[in-house]
Formats: C-alpha cells, sequence, structure tokens
C-alpha cells in the first residue's frame, strides 16, 4: 500500500512533464472567449494529471509498475476531449499493446502462420504429446496456452457479449460463407446465451487423456461452443520450459473471420519471441507477406522471429530438396523489412518435422496394420530407407524437433525474465518517443492556430478543425504507403509468379 502511494507522488510530480500542462506558452488572447475556453481546456488536464493512476496489475516487477503506471496516466491525456482528436488511432493502440504487456509477467513464445500450416502439429512434436488438434479441419479457432501447472487443468475463457458482436460483425463483413454455414447447420445460436460472457471455466485432468478429450470438447469445430471460446489454457505437469514461459498456439492469419486473425495480429505485437511457421513446398508471394507483416509488428527486433519451414517429409525428395529451397528462402529472408542479414536468416531459418517426429517417436507402439506405421513406411521411401531400425536416429535428427527445443531453451527462454522486462523497456521508449513527437506537433500547432487567430472563437475551432482533417488524411497515407511498400518489397525482388514456379518445381 505505502509503495502505491509512493508511486502516485512520483507520478504526480512526473507525468505533468509528458504534457508540459504548466509550461504551456502564456498567449496574449484579444478574443477574451477564447482565452477563457483555453484556460478551461488547461485545468482539465491538470485535473488529470492529478488524479490517481496506480494498478496493481503490473506489480509483478516494480521497475514495470512505474513505466506502466506512467504510459496509463499518459493514456488518460490522449483520451480527453480536448487531446484525442489530434492523436492517430496507432498512437492509442500502441499504448494499448503496451499496458497488455506490461500486466502479462509470462514469457511468451507465439506460434502463428496461415491455417494448416502445422503449428498444432509442431507444438504437439515440441510437448511430446498430441494435446493440439491436428484434424482436417481447421481447430485452433482460439488463443491455445501450454504452460507448466502443478497440476494438469484446462481453464476455458468465453467472449463477452460486445467481443461477440464484434467478431460477428466482422464474420459477415468478410463474407465467412463457410463460417457462416457452419454456424448454422450447428445450430450455434441456439447455445450462445449458455456461453457469452461466462466466468472462465478450470477443470482439474487426472490424466493426458482425459486432458485432450477437455480440450477437443471445446475447440472441435464440430462442436457449437467452440465459437464462443475465446482462449484456452492448459497446464501441464510435465513441461520442458521453464515455469513464466506459455507456448501459444494462435489462429490462422487467413483466417476467414478478420476479427480472429487480428487477434493473432494484436498477439504478434506483444509476444516475447516468435514462431512463424510456413509449409516448407509454400514461400508463395502470399506466404512472403504473412512473413513481412509479423517482421514489421516486431519492431525492429528480428532476433525474436524464427521462420519455421514445416512439413520437410512433404517434399519429394526432403534432403535434396530442403537443401535448394533454402537458398532461395535466404535471398528474401536476409532483405530489410525482414532480417536484414544473411547470417541471421541462416540462423533464423529452421527446417522441420514435426509429424514424422511424433510418427518415430511412437514407433515402438504401433501394432500390425495400424495405419501410422504405413504413413511412416511411405515418408520413408522418400529417403530411399527400408529398415527404420537402422536409420532410427538419423531420422529423429533429420526432424530437427530436437534442434528447435534446444534453440528455444538456450537462445529464447535462457534468460526470459530479464528479457521480458527488456522487452517491455524497449516498448515503453517506442511508445514515447511517438508520443512525444505527437505532442510537440500539436503544441506547435495550438500555438499557430491561437497567435493567427484572434478574430474569435469561430475561427480558431474552424483552422482546429482543418488540422484534424489533416491528421486523418495523414494517418491513411502512411497506413496506404507501408502496405504498398510491404508489396513493393514481395514484388522487387522476383516477380511473384517466378518465385512460386520455382519453389514448386524444386519440392518435386
Amino acid at each position: 500500500k505505502q509503495r502505491g502511494i509512493n508511486y502516485r507522488l512520483d507520478l504526480q510530480k512526473e507525468s505533468i512533464n509528458y504534457m508540459e500542462v504548466e509550461n504551456m506558452v502564456d498567449f496574449k488572447f484579444t478574443n477574451e472567449e477564447a482565452r477563457k475556453e483555453y484556460e478551461e481546456k488547461i485545468e482539465k488536464l491538470k485535473k488529470v494529471v492529478d488524479s490517481n493512476g496506480y494498478n496493481d496489475s503490473y506489480a509483478w516487477d516494480e521497475a514495470v509498475q512505474k513505466l506502466a503506471d506512467r504510459l496509463s496516466k499518459v493514456k488518460m491525456i490522449l483520451e480527453t476531449d480536448e487531446i484525442k482528436k489530434q492523436v492517430t488511432s496507432q498512437m492509442i493502440k500502441n499504448v494499448d499493446s503496451f499496458l497488455k504487456e506490461a500486466a502479462d509477467p509470462e514469457f511468451n513464445i507465439a506460434l502463428v502462420g496461415a491455417i494448416k500450416a502445422g503449428k498444432s502439429t509442431l507444438i504437439n512434436a515440441l510437448l511430446e504429446y498430441e494435446y493440439a488438434s491436428t484434424r482436417v479441419t481447421p481447430e485452433t479457432a482460439a488463443l491455445t496456452k501450454f504452460k507448466k501447472g502443478n497440476n494438469n487443468y484446462i481453464k476455458i475463457s468465453f467472449y463477452t457479449e460486445e467481443d461477440w458482436n464484434k467478431l460477428w460483425k466482422s464474420a459477415n463483413e468478410s463474407k465467412a460463407e463457410v463460417f457462416l454455414e457452419e454456424y448454422e447447420k450447428l445450430n450455434a445460436e441456439s447455445e450462445k446465451s449458455k456461453y457469452l460472457g461466462k466466468n472462465p471455466e478450470e477443470t482439474i485432468c487426472n490424466t493426458k487423456e482425459e486432458l485432450v478429450e477437455k480440450i477437443h470438447e471445446y475447440t472441435s469445430s464440430k462442436s457449437a461452443r467452440h465459437y464462443f471460446v475465446k482462449e484456452v489454457e492448459v497446464g501441464l505437469k510435465e513441461f520442458e520450459l521453464p515455469e513464466g514461459v506459455v507456448l501459444v498456439d494462435t489462429p490462422g492469419l487467413d483466417d476467414v473471420v478478420q476479427y480472429r486473425s487480428n487477434i493473432t495480429r494484436d498477439y504478434i505485437d506483444r509476444a516475447n519471441a516468435v514462431l512463424v511457421c510456413v509449409k516448407s513446398d509454400a514461400l508463395t508471394s502470399q506466404e512472403l507477406q504473412t512473413i513481412l507483416n509479423v517482421f514489421t509488428n516486431t519492431r525492429n527486433k528480428p532476433e525474436k522471429v524464427y521462420i519455421i519451414a514445416t512439413q520437410t517429409d512433404t517434399l519429394n525428395r526432403p534432403k535434396e530438396n530442403w537443401a535448394e529451397q533454402q537458398e532461395e528462402w535466404i535471398k528474401y529472408l536476409k532483405q530489410l523489412g525482414a532480417y536484414g542479414s544473411i547470417e541471421l536468416a541462416r540462423k533464423n531459418l529452421i527446417p522441420v518435422s514435426a509429424y514424422l517426429y511424433s510418427l518415430l517417436k511412437s514407433y515402438n507402439d504401433f501394432e500390425e496394420g495400424d495405419d501410422k506405421m504405413y504413413e511412416l513406411k511411405s515418408i520413408l521411401l522418400k529417403f530411399r530407407i527400408d529398415d527404420i531400425n537402422s536409420k532410427y536416429q538419423e531420422m529423429i535428427d533429420f526432424t530437427n524437433i530436437a534442434l528447435l527445443k534446444n534453440r528455444i531453451l538456450n537462445e529464447i527462454v535462457v534468460n526470459h525474465k530479464n528479457e521480458k522486462i527488456d522487452d517491455i523497456k524497449r516498448n515503453y521508449e517506442y511508445c514515447k518517443d511517438s508520443i512525444k513527437e505527437a505532442m510537440t506537433n500539436i503544441k506547435a500547432n495550438q500555438e499557430e492556430i491561437i497567435v493567427t487567430s484572434q478574430s474569435g472563437i469561430e475561427e480558431i475551432k474552424k483552422k482546429q478543425g482543418e488540422y484534424e482533417k489533416k491528421l486523418g488524411e495523414a494517418e491513411k497515407d502512411k497506413k496506404d504507403l507501408e502496405d504498398l511498400l510491404k508489396q513493393f518489397q514481395v514484388a522487387i525482388t522476383k516477380r511473384a509468379d517466378e518465385l512460386e514456379s520455382t519453389i514448386k518445381d524444386l519440392a518435386h
């Protein structure tokens, strides 16, 4: 409690400096009405600065608490009527993203990619058990988090009414016909009232099998209830990563419902490391665009991104084909907008075969006539292998799962607590710099309006409206330019159709 009081006292002194509220120029107004409105607005801002901003959500670390409290106060100022029309929506979004990250003490490793890129299969290989669904239909419509627990448990969080309305609007606007048809076919509307706004449900499971059954119960696309599940948290007694580290299986970046894809994009913003899953035979222009979008969201920290080339066993000649394709991939990943260096591109491009790994690990449990035995043998034929026993370790090594585990343990999470705090500090500086620049522009604009518009309050409001219109246009132009640059990055390296053709030729 005392620490909270001290924070509030510090913040009341420091927050004034952010907005320079007490250092505003004492303008010589010739219009009394304008001066009165000016003084009223300054007084409102001072009240916001002097208000209490302490929040226990950030109390897990003292340094994080202080930074979060500062930006919480600044956000309150940015959202006042006097300021909000003069700042961009992206600035508010950046602050919100920072505050979400600061409120979460866990170190998050996000697995992202297109639907059926092999995210869930990879997670199962890393966890050494088939927890995440890998069925033919896309199952992962909700964030699914795997973490260390004292017990095996599952915790289900549901959408609020407000969240669901946004999702439903997104599904209709994007004309997600399959989503809407399946929703109607399962008569999900009749189930909606049971789940929307419902408190989270937590269940302790005695066995792994029971846990898997419970996961599928809430995430299977064959069940109406899966539509209303926002997040699934799975606690595992057997979890190789340290306590506080979370593996996150995300909705596909190409989900037909834009709202769910946006959940993944927002998560990338605050993830501490990102594993981008891309099928090893599918580095098309669309896949490259996905990769570039991930780098954009990681804010100039390319080393936190790992490109995972999945399903290498599906190539016609896996070893030979991937050796050729790897060089093609690196041509694009070494460029600015991605890794920016050939060394980092080579280091963080990791080919894996998670499904082959899972087959090999359960090989001794197969019975004669087991379908999985036939699947394993068909893969081994691509390597010209007849006797699995003599080549078992060679095949395990080819899957690269052990290598990826080692990289996660020794590079990503080895110092995860400090890394988490460093990420938060870095994002704080990013937000602070953008806010400082915006405040400088706002102050200059207000001074210009007041100095040049002494004819009356209506003229001031007119000029203010012109400024806000320019700001909106500038924000749109910036977004359009960023989208164009991403497309340009894909196009200038090589014609997209030539790239796709080359990759497919190498794969067969």
